[in-house]
């Protein structure tokens, strides 16, 4: 922590609290759980988007638009940086400036929610913030009312973030930088208890130059997990399988090659029921309302963590049974002459593929649609570029953006170079379509009863899930 004095004697109830970058969904959801915990909150950011801005309006917190150093004249009691600001900032500089006191948003996590409580820690390229929402969810369910902070918005709470009153915290652990003074993966500040593992595949190509990268930064994840502590890994991925063999505590696999596993998977408009298993004993039946192989894993990964904290497995099933979903995550936005439109967070090749198989599993008759936006760091970028042909090539119809903006480093993703690909094996069912308002009258005028439209974005996508199915709906 940047200052002098312990952050329990400095941060008393009342305290006030400004959050530079507020726009975040996490850094919103944290400004949120502070404020609901006694504190005095306000912040700032350039722009608002949704769902922080309706989450934040709701909150009623005072959202400064713009940096300026007068926002913190007087000088608040703390305050938290988030990571999408640098040296620079004006906000920034007055803090360094008038040596007032700051943290990482991760720091603040610790201080904050993790003071005399044990952590339950997700971390991996893909799925966190379902198999947070879905571990946070099954722990409320069994009666154990945790804390919790989530990248995303749990249709069951309302909200990714909840101070609890029992034992644990519930956390969604990115391996994403914390802050322009805090460079190391955000969860290592999560003192983790019981970890789950989800996958580990090549990601933020602005901060890791190799796979060989993002596997130390989880090889440090491991390294703190204490003697007494559960790694709970999906051992289906080899690189988690891979990196595991060097964790020096308690490990429980899960998958196909796990010894939790799914038995009898069956997939229903109503969504994905199977048995689970442990070492080839049968735990229990379990239904879930969501699609595709990856969703499965989520499920057999929170159900496991659940299960290992003292949760039983008819308070799981019940769990599962009622759990909503999350927002973004094949959120269905409406059904309007037949056409079904979907919002969905992939931002990755794999999730991308994955999302894309998920939903063909959920609606096998009509025409796949796949509308997607290049907006992170890493998908601007070539990295992936054949890729993320192959990925959306699972659709029958794709459509994609102009990328957020041009990468900050490195060769950039010619989205002329993936349609042509995608065409080589479907033809003219592909286009590169600039302008948000061309895609909805592309969609418009191409969509059929039957068909299902998902939007795949990291950030706003010019609200486009919205407005496609506005325009559909209104279209005569």
């Amino acid at each position: 922590m940047n200052c002098d004095v312990e952050f329990q004697t400095m941060l008393k109830k009342g305290a006030h609290c400004y959050f530079i970058g507020i726009g975040g969904i996490a850094m919103a959801q944290a400004a949120l759980l502070l404020q609901e915990m006694g504190y005095a909150v306000r912040g700032s950011d350039a722009a608002l988007h949704p769902p922080s801005d309706q989450l934040l309006q709701e909150g009623k917190i005072v959202v400064e638009q713009g940096y300026d150093a007068a926002h913190l004249s007087p000088p608040p009691d703390l305050v938290v940086i988030g990571n999408a600001v640098s040296r620079g900032n004006p906000e920034v500089e007055a803090v360094l400036d008038k040596a007032i006191p700051y943290l990482s948003l991760p720091g603040l996590i610790e201080e904050v929610l993790l003071d005399k409580r044990r952590s339950a820690v997700v971390a991996g390229t893909h799925g966190k913030t379902t198999t947070t929402a879905l571990l946070a969810w099954l722990l409320f369910a069994g009666g154990l009312d945790p804390a919790f902070l989530i990248g995303g918005i749990p249709l069951n709470f309302g909200r990714g973030y909840g101070s609890g009153k029992g034992e644990w915290t519930v956390l969604e652990g990115d391996e994403y930088d914390s802050a322009f003074f805090d460079k190391g993966p955000k969860f290592l500040h999560y003192r983790p208890e019981v970890v789950i593992l989800t996958s580990i595949e090549y990601d933020h190509a602005d901060i890791y130059e190799n796979i060989e990268e993002i596997k130390r930064a989880f090889g440090q994840l491991l390294a703190i997990i204490p003697k007494g502590g559960i790694l709970i890994a999906n051992t289906d991925d080899e690189v988690v399988r891979e990196v595991i063999s060097k964790a020096r505590c308690r490990v429980e696999t899960f998958g196909e090659k796990g010894t939790w596993s799914p038995q009898g998977v069956q997939v229903t408009s109503e969504g994905t029921a199977f048995e689970l298993q442990r070492d080839g004993e049968a735990l229990g039946e379990l239904e879930i309302p969501l699609w595709g192989d990856h969703n499965l894993k989520n499920t057999v990964g929170a159900a496991v963590a659940a299960s290992l904290i003292g949760v039983s497995i008819a308070q799981i099933r019940e769990g599962l049974r009622t759990f909503q979903g999350i927002k973004r995550r094949m959120e269905v936005i409406g059904e309007t002459r037949g056409i079904t439109v979907i919002d969905d967070f992939a931002h990755h090749p794999t999730a991308v593929r994955e999302t894309l198989r998920g939903l063909r599993s959920r609606f096998p008759q009509g025409r796949l649609w796949a509308i997607f936006e290049p907006r992170s760091q890493t998908m601007r970028r070539r990295v992936f570029q054949e890729e993320l042909a192959a990925a959306l090539g699972e659709a029958d119809q794709v459509v994609i953006g102009k990328p957020f903006s041009p990468p900050s480093q490195g060769e950039a993703l010619d989205p002329h170079r993936v349609v042509q690909e995608i065409r080589r094996d479907k033809g003219d069912a592909a286009a590169y379509l600039q302008d948000p308002e061309e895609i909805v009258s592309h969609c418009v005028a191409g969509a059929v009863p039957g068909d299902v439209i998902v939007v795949m974005s990291s950030g706003h996508f010019a609200g486009l899930p919205q407005r496609i199915f506005t325009a559909l709906r209104d279209h005569s």
